[in-house]
Order: C-alpha cells, then sequence, then structure tokens
C-alpha cells in the first residue's frame, strides 16, 4: 500500500508562532504561566504543554494569580474589551493571536469605525468569530454559509469577510449571495493561504488515492472543512487525532491513501499516523521488497543499524591512514556505538516518542530484547577495549562518565534565567556530543591501542587529529541534518538544537556551508596530509549523501521514519565498502 503525504503538512504560521511564544515563556518563566482559553486546536499539543507547565486562565479572573504571572492571548484572538482587561491587570500579557486573524480584526474595526457593518461568514461560537464581532461592536453579524445570508438582518455599508479558516472553493458562492442580498457590499477574502495550500493538497489527494486520512484535532474547524473535502468527493475519509483510531478494515483492499493534516496539527501526531498506516500496510504485503522493508526497519530501529556505520566508517578512516584496522576494531566501534545509542534511546524515551513514534513504539513492544542487546553491547565493548589495550580501556571509561555528567543536573551551576539545569541544556549540547564522542572514539584508538596502528610520532598524532576532525565533520553534519527531522520534539522538551535556535532557514543555510566546508577540508587533506591516499577522496560521498537528504527535507518537512535514516546512515556504509574494495584492489 502507498502512502502519499500532502506537501503542506505541520504547524501553520500562526500557529507555529504561538508555539514558539508559548515555549520561550515556560523557558525563561519566573512565575505562572496561562493560557486564555486553548492556545491551539489540538488537544495533543496542549496536553504536552500542560505538562511542561502552562495553565488554563481561572475562569473567575485574576482572584488567587500570582502578580509576576504571564498570560498568553490564543492564538485566535480575543474581543478587544477582553483584550483591555486582560492588560488592565497588569500581568505580563503576551499577544500570541495570529497575525492573518489580527490583520482581519484591523479591517473589521476600520470598517466599522468609518460607518459600516460586517457579515462574517464562520462559525457561530468560534473564538475567531467571536474576537471579530468584539471588534465590530454590535455591527457584525455571523453566517455558516450562503444558506442563511437570507435570513440577516438589514444592514448598510457591508463588508465580507470570512473566518481564516473557510473552504476557498465556496469563496466565490459566499460573495455571490452577499452581493444579491446587501447590493454594494465589499468583500475582502480573508482565507488564509495556509488554509487554501492544505485544502487544494487534500483535493488533490483525493483525485489521486483510493482513501483519505487527515490527522489534526477534532475541535479544529479547518481539519473538520479537510475531511469534509474528501467525504464530498466520494472517497472513504477517516479524520483522527491518533493512530489507534485507525483500524485494519479502513485500508482492506486499497492501494493508496492520503495522509494530510490541519494548520494545528504538529508533526509529531502526523508522524505517528503515518507510521500506523505503514505498519498496516506491511501486514498485507507478502513481497521480497517487504520482507526487504521489514528487516531494514528491525535492523534500524534496534539501532544496530548504526552500529554498523559506526564499524564501516572507523574501517573506512583507518583505511586513509594507510592502515586499515582488523576485524577487533570492526566489533569496538560497533558494540560501543549501539550500545551508547539504545541508552540515549531510553533515557530521552519521551522525546524519542514524540520525535520518531515508530521509534518509540518499536521500543515499547521489544523493550526487555534492547535491554539485553544493549547490556550485551557494553560487555563486548569492554572486553574489545581490554584487548586493544589500556589506553582504550580509559578511553571508553572516559566516555561512559562523561556521558553520566553530561545528564546529571547540577542547577546551582547555572544562572536561573538562563533555564539551565545540566550540560545537555547548553545550546547545541546534543549535536556536539554525539560528533565528539563518534570523533574521539573511532579515531584515538589508532594510536592508543596495543601495538599502535598509527605510530605514536608527531606525524603519527597529527595524522590521528586530521582524522578526527574529519569524523568530527562528518557526524556534525549528520547530526544537523538529523536535528532538521526532531525540531519539533526538541523545542517541545527544551533541547537547544541548531534549528530551534535558528529556525529552520537559516539553520539550513548553516549546515549548507559546513557541507560544503567538509568536502573541501576532504580535499585539502588529501592534497596535503595524505596525498599519497586516494583512498581519502572516498569519503565525499558523505558530504554528497548529506546533501541530498538535506534538500529532501525541504520537500518533506520533518517525515523522517525508519526509510530516511537509512538513506542518512548509509553514507557510513558506503565510505566503509568504498575502503575495503579499495584495500582489496
Amino acid at each position: 500500500m502507498r502512502i502519499k503525504t500532502a506537501r503542506h503538512i505541520g504547524y501553520c504560521f500562526g500557529v507555529r508562532r504561538a508555539m514558539n511564544l508559548t515555549f520561550s515563556c515556560l523557558e525563561r518563566r519566573r512565575g505562572p504561566v496561562y493560557s486564555h482559553g486553548p492556545l491551539i486546536h489540538n488537544r495533543q499539543a496542549l496536553d504536552l504543554l500542560k505538562s511542561k507547565g502552562l495553565r488554563e486562565w481561572p475562569a473567575e479572573g485574576t482572584e488567587g494569580v500570582d502578580p509576576k504571572a504571564t498570560v498568553i492571548v490564543r492564538a485566535h484572538g480575543l474581543a478587544p474589551e477582553e483584550e483591555s482587561r486582560l492588560k488592565g491587570t497588569g500581568l505580563n500579557v503576551i499577544d500570541a493571536t495570529c497575525p492573518r486573524v489580527a490583520a482581519v480584526q484591523r479591517l473589521v474595526a476600520g470598517h466599522v469605525e468609518s460607518g459600516g457593518s460586517v457579515v462574517i461568514w464562520g462559525t457561530a461560537g468560534h473564538p475567531e468569530v467571536e474576537g471579530l464581532l468584539g471588534y465590530a461592536r454590535g455591527l457584525g453579524v455571523v453566517a455558516a454559509g450562503p444558506g442563511q445570508v437570507a435570513e440577516l438582518p438589514e444592514l448598510k455599508n457591508v463588508l465580507l469577510v470570512a473566518q481564516t479558516t473557510q473552504d476557498k472553493e465556496k469563496w466565490p458562492e459566499m460573495t455571490e449571495t452577499v452581493a444579491a442580498r446587501y447590493p454594494g457590499a465589499k468583500a475582502v477574502d480573508t482565507i488564509c493561504q495556509a488554509t487554501v495550500n492544505r485544502q487544494s493538497e487534500a483535493r488533490r489527494l483525493a483525485s489521486e488515492c483510493g482513501a483519505l486520512v487527515i490527522v489534526g484535532g477534532r475541535d479544529s474547524g479547518n481539519t473538520k472543512r479537510l475531511g469534509q473535502l474528501g467525504e464530498r468527493a466520494g472517497l472513504p475519509t477517516l479524520v483522527v487525532e491518533g493512530p489507534e483510531e485507525i483500524g485494519p478494515e479502513f485500508v482492506d483492499g486499497v492501494s493508496s491513501v492520503g495522509l494530510a493534516a490541519g494548520a494545528s496539527t504538529p508533526l509529531w501526531q502526523i508522524r505517528s499516523v503515518k507510521q500506523r498506516l505503514e505498519e498496516l500496510g506491511r501486514a498485507g504485503e507478502k513481497t521480497p521488497v517487504s520482507f526487504a522493508k521489514r528487516f531494514v526497519r528491525v535492523m534500524v530501529l534496534s539501532n544496530a543499524y548504526i552500529g554498523l556505520g559506526a564499524g564501516a566508517l572507523g574501517y573506512a578512516i583507518s583505511a586513509v591512514a594507510g592502515h586499515p584496522a582488523p576485524g577487533l576494531y570492526f566489533g569496538l566501534y560497533f558494540f560501543f556505538v549501539l550500545f551508547m545509542h539504545l541508552l540515549n534511546a531510553f533515557v530521552d524515551r519521551v522525546s524519542t516518542r514524540s520525535n520518531d513514534p515508530d521509534r518509540g513504539v518499536f521500543m515499547r513492544k521489544y523493550k526487555k530484547v534492547l535491554l539485553v542487546l544493549g547490556t550485551a553491547s557494553f560487555a563486548f565493548s569492554i572486553s574489545g577495549a581490554y584487548f586493544a589495550g589500556p589506553w582504550v580501556l580509559a578511553l571508553l571509561a572516559f566516555l561512559n562518565v562523561a556521558r553520566v555528567v553530561y545528564n546529571v543536573p547540577v542547577p546551582w551551576l547555572w544562572p536561573k534565567e538562563l533555564g539551565i539545569s545540566s550540560l545537555k541544556d547548553l545550546p547545541m549540547a546534543k549535536t556536539l556530543a554525539i560528533s565528539l564522542g563518534w570523533a574521539a572514539w573511532l579515531t584515538v584508538p589508532l594510536i592508543a591501542s596495543e601495538p599502535p596502528l598509527l605510530p605514536r610520532t608527531v606525524q603519527g598524532l597529527t595524522a590521528t587529529g586530521v582524522l578526527f576532525a574529519l569524523v568530527f565533520l562528518n557526524l556534525l553534519s549528520r547530526t544537523l541534518v538529523m536535528d532538521f527531522q526532531d525540531w519539533v520534539g526538541d523545542r517541545m522538551f527544551g533541547s537547544r538544537t541548531s534549528v530551534t535556535l535558528l529556525g529552520w532557514k537559516r539553520a539550513s543555510k548553516v549546515v549548507w556551508g559546513l557541507i560544503g566546508f567538509w568536502a573541501v577540508i576532504i580535499v585539502i587533506v588529501w592534497l596535503f596530509w595524505f596525498p599519497e591516499s586516494p583512498a581519502l577522496l572516498l569519503l565525499l560521498p558523505g558530504p554528497l549523501l548529506n546533501a541530498i537528504t538535506l534538500r529532501y527535507l525541504h520537500g518533506h518537512i520533518g517525515m523522517g521514519g525508519y526509510l530516511f535514516d537509512f538513506c542518512l546512515d548509509g553514507q557510513f556504509l558506503l565510505a566503509g565498502l568504498l575502503a575495503w574494495l579499495w584495500v582489496m584492489v
């Protein structure tokens, strides 16, 4: 079964802005943080915000509220009277109203001030519509559709606006109906472009697929309208909040399923549904290709694949230095990296479930097996380090101690306003820790082992340092690309990665520059340090694969999955394979 995903998914601009403002308040808070009404219409996202400390604004108002509290105006906006009352409390008020909604509010207010009246095409009682009625100051009415226009009272100097999430396809009919009811009426199309894009994608998927799944909150108007588009197209359509709502009978006999989502649906929620559909698709496939996919999935999700990648890259680096490492080193690299990645996944399992729901499900299902695998990997890495020599064993001990220090909270060491309690809370800490750890583990044993593979001379130390830099740049580029997949979960759980710090566009420019720099460094190192070893150029596919993967991300933002990991980390296996072929030839 093929799954086609909409090109426009994840938070729209307004929702993302509201969420980012809320995260920033929660990270830097000096008192309680409240949301005046549900920040967005997505229960799962709100539940996670509550777990981070966000509170609901009490119905009784400011009674009992801490004077240092912060109140966030929901993305749908508020009526001006309510917003004025809120600001009059003296509390710190953060306006998270979507800029598109705020523009409609100004439009309505301006028209009413000039003596006009307003017809709002929207859902009565919806927070956005209620806010617009407030700006209309008693001169606004609401119509749910063309069929209700005839029931509206007599009005003069009419302006028609739309709730920003209305159905774009019905706008011409609505304007014609209002113009017939109120001759001379003006109409301003205020439907958000993000809404239009999502509706266009839903129609496209409905024309190309045998069924349609819409992901989003049950209270989300734009999500409901996406579902209605599928139903009007005569397509089996399911509107869900989570993967547990999709039964095998829905996809029975369906060759392709379209997947779209509302503007307030987080990527991790879409991922979990997508991976449920993939699971159902795998269950009905009994082909060599489906078997290969299952094998790849197990290898990737168990972290065995990344362990093999570490062994392959370690071999490639030693071959570049002119001293191909024996099998002991492959096992040394494989088992320690496998152990560390399994440990990270279990320690950060809450974040793992959000960033990669498929991996989270896999870890819960095979928890005991993975714990045994992790314990055995640790034991084998110790054994391998022992046989490699005392300095390698000391390096392994150092990396394990560093891992503990990295996670241990020491809040008194950092100023409170920084929101830091441990080393892992520092900007880009995760990215740098992975890159430095891999670089140390794959290069230092070359000169620290007994007997050493590289001579313990100035030349040997220089070669080790150069190889360390190459591996560091390799892992830094790879991990930065991975950060783009994890940025939603990282923002949710407070990790300060390049994407959460710089934003998607600026971070992507930085990574593009780093990938180019890495490729140039490979050529420079070959020319000045290892001219006798053209094998170094075999590392160039690494920058190429990172560039291809980053380019892919711009068209498939945030969807990830085990196949994404398989392709990105395949650069390590490719480097090892090319190095092995070079040595054999």
